[in-house]
């Protein structure tokens, strides 16, 4: 248009209309797979590329965001995208992270983009929360399980599902007992709801072998190998009552 027209108003709307018109096609699929190629570009760091040519990337997509009409379906699937790289460590880049909400906040506005922010917020509050908390333990001498707690605030992040019925192993139920009792004490009033379907554990075991090994697993993966601390095998009903996790 801008050459073969001399960037004619009247074919520039009639572009814009058309492409409008084809991409919107299918409701909602194309927010879907704009916000899941955003996350492939933030989550895997573009395989090699440069900082510069991964928010070329994202200027790239940028430009098919501002055709979908589902905005609110985009704003719905990147935040639950962005959630899983913020607390699974799966960004590449946090400055790249808040480059693409700059440019979604250029582009719909700070309402739009308010929660996206506040969930950066979290993130960076829950670090400072968490130093502190560590060195309440140093000075009251106090050892055990190293755990780290990402507080989010309800209403910016996606709907996570709380599940009471799990049955914590004594350590792990001892260190949340004792992070909560520290909360509490600098925030009286608060309700804290621990979410497990999002969290993970870096266990230490011995095999046969002897040596020791780290495994990065789910937090419900955990809680079953925990039980074979003391026991070869164990009924797959025993574990689902000795766990409280869901069939």
């Amino acid at each position: 248009v801008s050459k073969g027209f001399l960037g004619d108003k009247d074919f520039a709307d009639v572009l814009k209309e058309g492409l409008e018109t084809v991409i919107n096609s299918k409701q909602n699929t194309p927010a879907e797979l704009i916000a899941k190629h955003m996350d492939g570009i933030l989550r895997t760091g573009g395989k090699g590329k440069s900082e510069t040519e991964l928010e070329e990337d994202i200027d790239k997509s940028m430009v098919l965001f501002k055709y979908i009409n589902g905005k609110d379906v985009f704003e719905a699937f990147y935040k639950k995208e962005l959630g899983k790289r913020l607390l699974l460590g799966r960004s590449s880049s946090i400055d790249l992270e808040r480059v693409a909400i700059t440019k979604l906040k250029h582009e719909c506005g700070h309402a739009f983009t308010s929660k996206l922010e506040g969930m950066f917020k979290d993130i960076d509050m829950s670090r400072e929360l968490m130093q502190a908390y560590q060195e309440s333990l140093v000075k009251a001498q106090t050892s055990g399980m190293d755990l780290h707690v990402f507080v989010l605030t309800t209403g910016f992040w996606p709907n996570y599902t709380s599940n009471n019925d799990i049955k914590m192993p004594a350590k792990m139920a001892a260190a949340m007992d004792s992070f909560k009792a520290f909360y509490n004490a600098k925030h009286s009033g608060r309700k804290l709801t621990w979410v497990q379907s999002h969290s993970t554990c870096i266990l230490k075991a011995r095999f046969k072998s002897k040596r020791m090994h780290e495994l990065s697993v789910s937090l419900f993966q955990a809680i079953v190998l925990m039980l074979f601390n003391d026991r070869n095998s164990i009924p797959f009903k025993d574990i689902l009552h000795m766990t409280g996790i869901p069939d």
